[in-house]
């Protein structure tokens, strides 16, 4: 993998209100440092979230959103990519 590929994920979950979830996604461990700090406030806020709660960049609605591990289901399906798919994603190009 070069400095300029990022590992991503295909996982579906369900949300707490019941209805399910299935989400593109790069977990913040996988973001270049620079990515991290272009698209965060800096607020100085850490999140608490419960076990099996992760933050992470959902690349369809380029926006940070919560990943639920606990009720994953199916196989989260792994990828690596252009670190393009950051600014400009379609699942239609992955599968």
């Amino acid at each position: 993998m070069s400095s300029t590929d990022v590992v991503f994920y295909k996982g579906t979950f369900t949300k707490s209100n019941g209805s399910d979830r299935t989400m593109y996604f790069v977990r913040s461990k996988d973001l270049p440092n620079t990515f991290i700090e272009s698209n965060t406030t800096n607020s100085g806020r850490k999140r608490n979230l419960s076990e099996g709660l992760e933050t992470v960049w959902d690349l369809e609605n380029q926006g940070w959103r919560t990943f639920n591990w606990t009720t994953a289901y199916e196989d989260v399906r792994v990828f690596t990519g252009s670190t393009e798919i950051l600014n400009k994603f379609a699942a239609s190009n992955v599968e």
